[in-house]
């Protein structure tokens, strides 16, 4: 499973692979959105990343965002995390020039 945060104030989107990394919830903000990516849910996430359901602004409540992409094949992850990326990067200009660093 790769973990993917998304901040949008500070340009950032940050792959985890290592579900024991110290950053992975490291603010415990409350109400902190998660989206879960599998099997089941790939085709209506990939549409809500493409229409108007998820939202990014300077505000706590929608300025970050941990995607959770799980199909246990890593590269296939990787190339979900990429596309959700442009989907993302269609609306959002400030993260669509956003590099995708892997952390651990």
């Amino acid at each position: 499973m790769l973990q993917t945060y998304i901040n949008y104030p500070n340009q950032k989107v940050s792959v985890h692979g290592d579900r024991s990394c110290e950053e992975i919830g490291k603010m415990a903000k409350a109400g902190q959105r998660r989206v879960p990516i599998d099997s089941k849910s790939i085709s209506i996430e990939l549409q809500h990343f493409g229409g108007k359901q998820y939202t990014f602004a300077p505000n706590a409540a929608e300025n970050d965002m941990w995607i959770e992409v799980d199909f246990s094949d890593v590269e296939f992850e990787r190339a979900v995390v990429a596309y959700v990326h442009r989907l993302i990067g269609r609306r959002y200009s400030r993260l669509a020039k956003a590099p995708i660093e892997t952390h651990c």
